[in-house]
């Protein structure tokens, strides 16, 4: 089963999550706030990190694809026959996209057409840009085209795709932190209402104006308490997406930012919210 690791490693959070805030809150409240934490981890973490690290790879190739085909383009300008040139790519390091490089230079040696060699590498690659960039030069193999040409101009279109995306990711880092601080003073708001506030409107008034404000009865920090994380996660969920979405151009890579601010968020919340007791 393809995602069995992040079913299981969801599965034991959840349960975690549960055993915490149904039984142990009874028993043992100062450890709910350290389950939560644990839980959260394990059901977040490992699935974030195994998606990120499909993103990570997958963006690999699309940067060695480029490499390749240079490589590919340069052999076959140099005078050698389209299974030589894909022999010589297939002895370079070209880090994941490596072994899909061998496999498609051992596809073309047994006799497989090379457009349908290349058709099954691009099933395999879940990148729209090399998919787009093994269907024009699959066409243009096929209509009997100037294979070097069309290698050279793919070449050309995929530096400069990945020389904006790169300009774009270093021009809004600035954005991506203002995000982070906007998140950390929310947190800070809720910290500040939790620890003061809630406190202060939970004590009957002798002017009247709690019961005003409350409709007659004492403010329930608990239940403000558990708003303010379902806040919190709601919050931080959102803002690591964008942040991803802003930053990187995708909602995959804003994962990784939204389990950083929830779980940052939640473990500050619970922290400053024990000296409650304290300033009451």
């Amino acid at each position: 089963m393809k995602y069995l690791t992040e079913l299981v490693s969801v599965a034991v959070g959840v349960v975690i999550l549960i055993f915490s805030n149904l039984y142990v809150s009874q028993y043992a409240s100062f450890l709910v706030s350290f389950l939560n934490i644990l839980g959260g981890l394990i059901a977040s973490v490992p699935p974030v990190f195994l998606f990120y690290a499909r993103y990570r790879k997958n963006k690999e190739i699309e940067e060695q694809f480029i490499v390749f085909i240079r490589d590919l383009n340069d052999s076959i300008n140099s005078g050698m026959t389209l299974p030589l040139a894909l022999n010589h790519c297939s002895k370079r390091n070209y880090l994941s996209l490596s072994k899909y490089v061998n496999e498609i230079s051992a596809q073309v040696d047994w006799g497989i057409p090379f457009e349908k060699a290349l058709k099954n590498f691009s099933d395999k690659i879940h990148s729209l840009a090399v998919k787009r960039a093994v269907t024009t030069i699959t066409e243009t193999y096929k209509v009997g085209g100037k294979l070097t040409d069309t290698l050279e101009a793919i070449s050309r279109a995929l530096i400069t795709i990945e020389k904006i995306k790169k300009e774009r990711s270093a021009s809004v880092r600035s954005q991506v932190v203002t995000s982070y601080m906007i998140y950390f003073v929310f947190i800070f708001i809720l910290v500040v209402m939790q620890v003061f506030l809630i406190p202060a409107l939970s004590q009957k008034s002798a002017t009247g104006l709690t019961e005003s404000i409350t409709g007659g009865g004492a403010v329930n920090s608990k239940m403000f308490s558990d708003v303010f994380v379902v806040f919190i996660i709601i919050q931080g969920f959102f803002a690591g997406l964008v942040t991803g979405k802003i930053s990187e151009g995708t909602l995959i890579s804003g994962l990784k930012h939204s389990v950083i601010l929830i779980l940052l968020g939640y473990a500050i919340f619970s922290f400053a919210t024990q000296f409650q007791v304290f300033f009451a």
